[in-house]
């Protein structure tokens, strides 16, 4: 106060003194009630998180999981000649390598929301992803008679591969699913859209079922399913997830994804993609 050449009584010293005390008071429990805030926020979020990501793993664990457990069922009963002994076998690896490969694949969408944790990111040509993608489900194909049809001319990314992959398998499973059996022939396929110096368009079209209008607007959210039971006489077992983890993938790659669809024509989801991360890392 001798600074500012302020006189001042010891009374009003006193005041001022006190006044300041209560302001400090004031800051530090806003300060402290900000803090418990935010922090319950994040626990909540973290929370929900979680237990978004145990209904992923149950969604995407169930199928290897059933296939493994009747060929273990299959394998316990005597006596199986030595053709349908193999056959099984090979259907119980299968089932161990997927099982394997989807915790790898989780792990990464698990990080998704975490930035301290760089996922795989280099670049990669589309085309070797999607057809990684197609070979981990062609059985699934086989046995509804779908084609997948990869494009050699897909465009080169510097991306996260996991999700990608991740991306691309929960899309072609969808269209194997959801087939129409009224036609003879059935197909899946990826290509080019279009695109631009900066980011490239890559469709995931099939001949399916389509889905309903009034179901498009809410396709990507959880525990969506557009066919759970329907006159065309399919039944997909599932928690409606798969489109959910693909809008999840795409967001966090920075893209964005959109579908068109028609009831006995056929679906299409655009995705739109940068040709390279927006902070320009690679690993």
């Amino acid at each position: 106060m001798e600074r500012l050449r302020i006189v001042a009584s010891p009374t009003e010293t006193a005041l001022l003194v006190s006044r300041l005390h209560e302001a400090v008071n004031v800051l530090s429990q806003a300060t402290a009630e900000a803090f418990v805030t935010l922090y319950t926020q994040t626990i909540a979020e973290q929370r929900e998180r979680l237990e978004q990501f145990t209904r992923m793993a149950a969604h995407e664990w169930r199928q290897p999981l059933g296939a493994l457990q009747f060929g273990v069922s299959l394998l316990g009963q005597a006596p199986l000649d030595q053709a349908r002994t193999r056959q099984t076998l090979d259907t119980v690896e299968r089932s161990v390598r997927h099982l394997i490969e989807l915790t790898r694949k989780l792990e990464t969408v698990a990080r998704m929301h975490n930035p301290t944790d760089n996922p795989i990111v280099q670049e990669v040509s589309s085309a070797t992803i999607a057809a990684e993608a197609a070979r981990q489900l062609r059985e699934m194909a086989e046995a509804r008679s779908v084609e997948i049809r990869i494009a050699e001319s897909l465009p080169v990314l510097t991306v996260d591969v996991g999700r990608l992959e991740l991306t691309f398998i929960n899309l072609l499973s969808n269209a194997i699913k959801y087939a129409d059996p009224a036609k003879s022939v059935r197909w899946v396929e990826i290509s080019e859209r279009g695109g631009d110096d900066r980011q490239c368009q890559v469709a995931v079209r099939d001949n399916g079922l389509g889905i309903p209008p009034e179901s498009v607007a809410t396709i990507f959210g959880q525990f969506t399913r557009a066919h759970a039971e329907s006159e065309h006489g399919v039944h997909v077992n599932g928690l409606g997830l798969g489109l959910s983890i693909v809008d999840d993938c795409i967001r966090a790659m920075h893209g964005r994804i959109e579908v068109e669809s028609s009831e006995g024509v056929g679906t299409t989801f655009v995705l739109t993609l940068p040709r390279t991360p927006a902070d320009g890392s690679k690993h």
